[in-house]
């Protein structure tokens, strides 16, 4: 049944899954009703109260579905705009719009935006002289820029120390390109956000169809003819970059913006309250069980380590001379493998951390992780 529809990976397309940026559906489970909706469901309540209790499950689902629900191809209409966001709503779903707001509340979306440039102006600040730019320049913009969906401007300016020979426009992901355009010795990033449906979440389309539409507009001022756009799509958790490219620039910002995605502060605000909306958790780590399909993962240039924290905490039972059992704590270890290199990490943990202290099989873990932060902290920066 499942692989008639698609496959779990083709189900969850149709919902809020990939907003959430969890790594893997293993492990994950619905929060099924606090301890509020709990206590209340068994008091006498008036038809009012248990119908607004009842919205509150409903309000989840309209949300877990709503790139499937919200799209231009269901609703044929009027779209509206949802205040202080790129959001678009094709219809009148009161339940989605409460819980939208409630996601971007304190103009988040604008948060996410400002967030990301300003990574963005750190990563170029320290490549300025492999890439030959004498200054890194963060525009002054409109405070509404990031959701005005019409028109645009650029949100950071290079000005470089000579001339640079450009190439024609064309998408992060494509290589050969040909640096044979006209020389400029200034150049703009414009980042556009959205929120996208099932229907549109192709972002490298959109990406590149802003691009071609704002560069060509009479509404859209740009400091040069030469520049990129990056586009994020905030409810799939995917980015593209459209535009000319001088040498060096491309794999800059590729890697820039994978770092970006992984690890912004915004963005990982807007993450943990899409989870909280949904009230979606893990139950566990959530790394994807080793497969089939999966296993040429270990080997990429990611550096992926295995740990095994089986023998952190071991101990010996023996029977006491009044006749009870109890244990002794034994020495144990922490295992880390890289499979990549092949380096093999042992650390020893003395009997002494467990004495006195209680909750040992949480305790083991933290223990765990302690050891696995101070061997990253020991490593060189560049691995």
């Amino acid at each position: 049944m499942i692989q008639a529809l698609g496959s779990v990976e083709g189900i969850l397309e149709h919902t809020l899954f990939n907003g959430t940026y969890f790594p893997t559906w293993e492990g994950l489970f619905w929060e099924k009703a606090s301890g509020f909706e709990e206590s209340m469901k068994y008091k006498k309540l008036t038809n009012a109260q248990r119908s607004g209790l009842n919205q509150i499950p409903n309000r989840r689902f309209t949300l877990w579905w709503s790139p499937t629900i919200n799209r231009a191809n269901v609703y044929v209409g009027f779209q509206v705009q949802l205040d202080l966001t790129g959001v678009f709503m094709h219809s009148k779903i009161p339940n989605l719009k409460i819980s939208l707001i409630q996601i971007f509340w304190a103009h988040l979306w604008q948060k996410v935006h400002e967030s990301v440039i300003m990574d963005l102006c750190q990563v170029l600040d320290q490549e300025l002289d492999a890439l030959g730019i004498e200054t890194v320049q963060k525009e002054t913009i409109h405070p509404r820029k990031s959701y005005k969906m019409n028109s645009s401007c650029a949100d950071i300016l290079l000005f470089a120390t000579c001339k640079c020979s450009m190439s024609k426009p064309s998408l992060v992901a494509e290589s050969k390109d040909v640096f044979d355009q006209k020389e400029s010795n200034r150049y703009w990033i414009d980042m556009q956000l959205r929120w996208g449906d099932y229907d549109s979440h192709d972002i490298e389309r959109y990406t590149k169809a802003k691009f071609v539409d704002y560069i060509t507009d009479n509404m859209s001022i740009y400091p040069s003819p030469t520049g990129v756009m990056i586009g994020l799509d905030l409810a799939y958790n995917l980015h593209s970059v459209f535009g000319n490219w001088f040498l060096g620039s491309k794999p800059l910002l590729a890697q820039a913006m994978i770092k970006i995605m992984k690890s912004n502060s915004a963005l990982y605000v807007l993450r943990e309250r899409i989870r909280k909306g949904l009230q979606l958790y893990s139950s566990e780590p959530t790394e994807p069980y080793l497969s089939s399909q999966n296993y040429g993962e270990i080997f990429s240039n990611q550096i992926i380590w295995f740990i095994d924290d089986t023998n952190v905490y071991r101990v010996t039972i023996h029977r006491t001379i009044e006749g009870n059992l109890t244990t002794k704590s034994n020495n144990g270890v922490i295992f880390i493998f890289n499979p990549r290199t092949g380096q093999f990490f042992l650390k020893v943990i003395h009997t002494s951390v467990w004495a006195g202290q209680k909750r040992l099989g949480q305790l083991a873990k933290w223990k765990t992780a302690e050891e696995v932060v101070a061997l990253v902290r020991s490593l060189p920066v560049e691995e």
